[in-house]
């Protein structure tokens, strides 16, 4: 056994010790996108310490012969980036520098550094693309499945029949298959009847077939088709990516059904002695095998039959086939009796599925009337619900005393009141108190209106009074005082007046009392005023009292 120093010991467990630590610890780190991380920034982050990958994982679907975008950029300092697939490496400096005809630089370089675009997309770029960052001492990595499309197969209706048309039962479901051999991405498949879209009832399963990323899709409609359905299209329509038009699997379908029954028929206002037929509309599919028209006393004894076509006395049958399984019997009766009106008839109609009776009655009277119809029920409570709201609208307006519901206004007390004074102003006028004010003021507005007049007129209007005292004094003042006014009157221009400064004096300082002339226009004026005032309150009156007779 050897001797070793602590020094040698010590060298060789820190040996083992590096070879024991796994590469990461020692060399570069790589981290790698997986799921999107909420958006951080414009695409999903992967960050080291200073340095974060922008990069969106989400599958991208292209068409060949369109362009492909590939985004990926870094937010801090990076060394190199490089662009992988299962068989190909691509460098960004070579990218960027034109080494490939087929790709090139993104028109966005802003977060998207080490972003590329193929100009034209082929099946080769099918795969997972991964974008590799190098930074100092790490690697960010992120990756996108590319799918680039497939156009799907022609679609292929899976029937048991052989022949153009479907035949389907009403009172059983039928299943048919349309399915598209492969697709990539898988085909949508949906399902139509003429215009109406029947897809709820399908169910479709999508298998891979055994190609990458190419699948197989098969779609089943499981339905109860109606009789009325007779005849129409069911299409099977495949819709892709790659399609600019849908692509589509149609086929006829023929719903079999017996006759099928109808209520009681009845022919009114048939006129006697006339012609009449009788036309009844029948369904069936297949065609029916035998049809009779059958008549008696009821329709429990149905003694005679008429085959259809055919003939016998005064009755002659027939059919005309309308198309899609829709049929016509016709019944014609010559010189329509009592008897006819007395019997039941009965169109018997059958095929390889069952039978089915039509009983008819035929009849002179006039037709019943029918029930009300939709629109004239909907007519009515229109008509009601119009009445309601206008009594719910009448009360309200009555409780809301509204328009002519409303009180009749309260009289006026200004109204009132000047009519109080009118009459005040008249009782003064009549008495021997007569205020001061008023004396004055019809004094000066009569004199005003004198003095307005040439002077000649003047002197007629004052002696054209009853000969009052105070008439003449001022007449005879005026001509004591002014002598020489009286000589130069020719003088005076038309239209001119000079008032007496003795006379202003009279009016403006003594105790004037009102002339009896103006007492009785002042008196008639205010009678008028009266008078137009109740003449005005009497044409109010009879509105007041028709509202007031509503309100009560």
């Amino acid at each position: 056994m050897c001797k070793c120093s602590i020094s040698v010991c010590i060298a060789f467990v820190a040996c083992c010790v590096v070879f024991a630590l796994p590469e990461t610890a020692l060399g570069q780190q790589e981290y790698d996108v997986g799921e999107p991380n909420d958006g951080e920034v414009v695409f999903n982050g992967v960050r080291g310490s200073d340095v974060a990958l922008l990069f969106d994982s989400e599958e991208v679907i292209v068409n060949p012969g369109d362009p492909l975008n590939l985004d990926c950029g870094v937010q801090g300092e990076f060394r190199s980036c490089v662009w992988e697939t299962a068989s190909a490496t691509y460098q960004i400096e070579d990218v960027y520098s034109n080494l490939y005809s087929w790709m090139g630089k993104p028109p966005v370089e802003e977060n998207n550094q080490c972003g590329i675009i193929i100009n034209s997309a082929n099946i080769e770029h099918h795969g997972i693309w991964t974008c590799k960052v190098y930074v100092r001492g790490n690697s960010l990595v992120g990756k996108k499945k590319v799918v680039v499309t497939i156009k799907p197969t022609t679609p292929v209706l899976e029937i048991e029949q052989s022949g153009g048309t479907l035949e389907v039962s009403n009172d059983e479901e039928t299943e048919v298959k349309c399915s598209v051999a492969g697709a990539r991405p898988a085909a949508d498949i949906r399902w139509y009847l003429g215009d109406k879209d029947i897809t709820v009832f399908a169910a479709a399963d999508q298998t891979p077939n055994g190609e990458e990323d190419m699948h197989k899709t098969v779609s089943t409609l499981s339905r109860t088709f109606e009789p009325s359905e007779n005849g129409r299209l069911l299409t099977c329509t495949v819709m892709h990516q790659t399609l600019v038009v849908p692509d589509n699997a149609s086929i006829p379908i023929s719903v079999i059904f017996k006759p099928i029954e109808k209520p009681l028929s009845t022919y009114y206002q048939i006129v006697p002695g006339s012609d009449y037929e009788v036309r009844l509309n029948f369904s069936a599919n297949p065609s029916p095998t035998t049809t009779e028209w059958r008549y008696g006393e009821g329709f429990q004894n149905l003694a005679t039959s008429i085959p259809v076509p055919g003939a016998t006395d005064r009755y002659t049958t027939s059919v005309e086939e309308l198309g899609d399984g829709h049929y016509t019997a016709k019944l014609h009766i010559s010189g329509f009796t009592d008897a006819d009106a007395n019997q039941r008839y009965v169109l018997f109609v059958e095929n390889r599925l069952g039978a089915t009776q039509y009983q008819v009655k035929l009849s002179m009277d006039e037709a019943p009337l029918d029930a009300l119809s939709g629109g004239a029920v909907a007519g009515i409570v229109i008509v009601i619900l119009i009445v309601v709201v206008a009594v719910v609208a009448a009360g309200y307006a009555r409780y809301r005393q509204m328009f002519c519901f409303a009180p009749a206004a309260a009289a006026d007390p200004e109204e009132g009141k000047d009519i109080k004074e009118e009459h005040s102003d008249t009782e003064s006028a009549r008495g021997p108190n007569t205020t001061r004010a008023a004396n004055i003021k019809n004094s000066i507005g009569k004199l005003t209106q004198v003095f307005k007049k040439p002077k000649k007129d003047q002197e007629t209007k004052l002696e054209e009074g009853d000969g009052s005292e105070d008439k003449k004094y001022v007449k005879e003042e005026t001509k004591k005082d002014s002598p020489k006014k009286e000589q130069g009157d020719e003088k005076e221009l038309p239209g001119q007046t000079q008032i007496p400064p003795d006379t202003l004096q009279i009016y403006a300082n003594s105790e004037f009392k009102v002339p009896e002339v103006q007492k009785q226009q002042t008196e008639e004026k205010k009678h008028t005023e009266i008078k137009a005032s109740r003449q005005t309150m009497n044409k109010n009156l009879p509105s007041r009292r028709m509202r007031w007779c509503t309100q009560n």
